[in-house]
C-alpha cells in the first residue's frame, strides 16, 4: 500500500547586491532603482512529496512573480517534469524585480526591471538547491488539513464588496508527529510598504512564514498567495509602515496556527494535472497606451511592442490535489471572482477544500473577467491579452480541476 513521504527545505536566495545589480520590484515609481539594503532576508521554501509512483515539489518563492523562464531553468536544474512543479511567489513589492528573471524582457522601461542572466542563474541555483535538499529529505509523513473564514482581514481594492477571506493550511507530520512543513493559503497583496521603501523585504508574508516556523519547531512554512489581484490587506494597526507589517504578518501567522491545531487528519493522496491556456493576441488596454505613453513617453507603436513581447502565446494552469485539498494555480493575479468560481468547481467536482493561488509557474500580468477588464483601471492595464483572456485562463482551470482526491 502506497505511504505518502514529505521533506522540506528552506534556503536563502537573497541577491549580493555588491555583485548583481538587481532593481527592487513592485512600483513603477521606484524608477529602476537598486535597493538601498536587506531589511529581511528573501527564501525560497520547499516542500517535496511523495506517493506511490506520484511525486511533486511546492515552491513557496518571497518574490514578487514568476516567469516562465525561471521555471523553464528549474526543471531543468532539477530533473522534474512540468506538471510536478508548484512554484508560487508570494508578491511581496520589496523584492529584486522579477522582471529581471524574465528572458523576455530585453530591453528598457522606466519602472520595469530588465533581464539580468546572472539573476536568473543565481536563483536557479538557489531554487534548485532547496528543492533537492527537499527531496533528500522525504520521509513518512501524515497530512492533516483545514480551512475557515478570516473576516476583515483583506478587502476589494476595486471599489466591490467581493472577495475571498478562506485560508486554508495542510500540515505535514512525520511518524512521531513532529511538524515536517505547514502550507498556507490567503489572498492579500503585499503592498503594506510604499514605494519608499527601498530595502529588500519579504513583507507581512515573511513575518508570517517565520513566526509559524519558530511555533512549529523546525518545520518549515510556505506561505501561497490566493485569488489577489482586486485584493489589499487591513493593515491599518501601527505606527509606522513597519510595525503594519508585523502587526498584519502576526495576526495571518496566529490564525494560521489556530487552523493547524484544529486541522482534522486526511487520508494520503497526491496528484498533479497541467493543462494550458492559449491566450488570445496580445493588445494593451487603452488605459495603459494612454498612461504609460504619457507618464514613460513610450510611443504607441512600442507598447504594442512591449504587449507582444513581455508575455508568451500560452501559459500553465496547474492544479495539485494532496488529500482533500486541490491547489489551482494561475500563471499570473487572478481577481477574486476567478479565485471564488474556482473553489466553486472544486466543489462541483466533490473536493472539499480548494485554495486558488496566484503567480504559479508563469506571469501573465492579472487575469480579470471580461466585466472587470472593460471597467478599465489599474489591474485592467496590466493584463495584456484583452478582454477575453480571463475566459482563455479559466477554460484552463475547468480542465485542469476535475481530479481524483
Amino acid at each position: 500500500m502506497a505511504r505518502l513521504k514529505a521533506g522540506a527545505a528552506k534556503v536563502d536566495i537573497t541577491p549580493d547586491l555588491t555583485k548583481i545589480r538587481i532593481q527592487l520590484g513592485g512600483y513603477g515609481a521606484r524608477l529602476n532603482m537598486p535597493p538601498r539594503g536587506v531589511h529581511d532576508p528573501i527564501y525560497a521554501r520547499a516542500l517535496a512529496l511523495e506517493f506511490g509512483s506520484q511525486q511533486a515539489v511546492i515552491v513557496a518563492l518571497d518574490h514578487l512573480l514568476i516567469p516562465g523562464s525561471l521555471t523553464r531553468h528549474v526543471l531543468e536544474a532539477t530533473g522534474l517534469q512540468a506538471e510536478q512543479l508548484f512554484m508560487s511567489a508570494s508578491h511581496t513589492h520589496c523584492a529584486p524585480d522579477s522582471m529581471g528573471l524574465n528572458e523576455r524582457m530585453r530591453f528598457p522601461l522606466p519602472g520595469v526591471g530588465t533581464f539580468l542572466p546572472e539573476f536568473l542563474q543565481f536563483t536557479t541555483e538557489r531554487v534548485a538547491q532547496a528543492v533537492q535538499a527537499a527531496r533528500r529529505a522525504l520521509k513518512p509523513a501524515a497530512l492533516r488539513l483545514h480551512a475557515a473564514e478570516l473576516p476583515n482581514l483583506n478587502r476589494n481594492r476595486r471599489g466591490r464588496r467581493l472577495v475571498d477571506p478562506t485560508m486554508s493550511v495542510a500540515l505535514l507530520e512525520d511518524a512521531r508527529g513532529r511538524p515536517i512543513a505547514a502550507l498556507v493559503v490567503y489572498a492579500a497583496h503585499p503592498t503594506i510598504y510604499p514605494h519608499t521603501m527601498m530595502e529588500v523585504s519579504a513583507e507581512f508574508p515573511g513575518v508570517l512564514q517565520q513566526m509559524v516556523e519558530r511555533e512549529l519547531r523546525g518545520a518549515v512554512a510556505l506561505y501561497l498567495n490566493g485569488a489577489q489581484g482586486d485584493v489589499s490587506p487591513v493593515a491599518d494597526e501601527g505606527k509606522d509602515d513597519h510595525e503594519r507589517v508585523q502587526r498584519y504578518g502576526a495576526q495571518l501567522a496566529q490564525h494560521a496556527l489556530r487552523l493547524i491545531r484544529d486541522a482534522k487528519p486526511a487520508a494520503p493522496n497526491l496528484r498533479m494535472r497541467q493543462t494550458i491556456a492559449r491566450l488570445p493576441e496580445p493588445q494593451p488596454h487603452p488605459e495603459f497606451m494612454q498612461s504609460a505613453g504619457r507618464e514613460y513617453k513610450v510611443p504607441e507603436a512600442l507598447l504594442k511592442q512591449l504587449a507582444s513581447q513581455i508575455v508568451p502565446p500560452s501559459a500553465p494552469v496547474s492544479a495539485l490535489a494532496l488529500g482533500h485539498l486541490l491547489l489551482v494555480g494561475f500563471p499570473g493575479e487572478p481577481i477574486s471572482s476567478l479565485g471564488l468560481q474556482t473553489r466553486e468547481l472544486g466543489r462541483e467536482a466533490g473536493v472539499r477544500y480548494v485554495a486558488p493561488v496566484a503567480l504559479v509557474n508563469e506571469w501573465i500580468g492579472y487575469i480579470l473577467t471580461r466585466h472587470e477588464y472593460i471597467k478599465g483601471g489599474y489591474e485592467a492595464t496590466v493584463s495584456f491579452n484583452g478582454a477575453d483572456a480571463g475566459e482563455a485562463v479559466m477554460q484552463a482551470v475547468r480542465a485542469a480541476v476535475p481530479m481524483q482526491v
